[in-house]
């Protein structure tokens, strides 16, 4: 009788947590609807084409080093805390899930082979990242966030997690761990500017509404 009762409590919070998931999982899918996937596989092409560092970026975020140095930048416990208190926070969906996809995401990233001409003779200092950012629609961005943060589902949970204080320090623990200088030491010779992947993160982030 016990076992069965735990069995079905089981089956009810898999369920639950399956449902959260999926919302969550619906949530990130109408960001990601807003994302100009086209400019960007352009703005792409045209960096490969005349961004020397760039393209050395790429091809090293494509080999068997970078998934070796990914690795160990997922095994480190400050990174591991990260993720637990996104995951906690964050209505338990298991966050880790959607960085481990990161690798794969990067790898079959394609660059187009044709640029555009007019894109071609836009040169300019920026970098590719933050042109990527310049060119995706803020208000479109904020007007979704705020809606689903009205709503309080579980991307509420999640955003609030990430607007905190909390979610700050620990960012800041990842990037200063000693379990991890060399790894970033790593990508910094490669062209992949940690630093400055965080800093747009949380502007990002900061598109968003206030919380409470």
């Amino acid at each position: 009788m016990a076992w069965a009762l735990h069995g079905k409590v089981l089956v009810l919070l898999l369920g639950y947590l399956g449902l959260v998931a999926a919302d969550l999982r619906t949530d990130l899918r109408d960001f990601a609807a807003l994302v100009p996937r086209r400019r960007i596989a352009h703005i792409a092409a045209r960096h490969y084409v005349f961004d020397q560092r760039f393209r050395q970026a790429m091809q090293f975020i494509r080999s068997d080093e970078f998934l070796q140095i990914w690795k160990e930048i997922r095994a480190a416990p400050d990174v591991a805390d990260l993720l637990g208190f996104l995951t906690v926070n964050g209505s338990g969906y298991d966050v880790s899930s959607v960085v481990d996809m990161v690798p794969n995401r990067l790898h079959s990233f394609q660059i187009p082979r044709l640029v555009p001409v007019q894109m071609m003779l836009q040169r300019d200092l920026t970098t590719f990242l933050r042109e990527v950012v310049q060119s995706l629609p803020r208000a479109k961005f904020y007007s979704l966030a705020a809606r689903k943060v009205h709503e309080g589902g579980e991307f509420a949970l999640l955003y609030k997690a990430l607007r905190s204080q909390k979610f700050r320090d620990l960012m800041h623990s990842v990037r200063h761990s000693p379990d991890l200088k060399t790894p970033l030491d790593k990508l910094s010779e490669q062209y992949i500017n940690v630093d400055e992947i965080i800093q747009m993160t949380f502007e990002l982030i900061g598109w968003g509404p206030q919380t409470t």
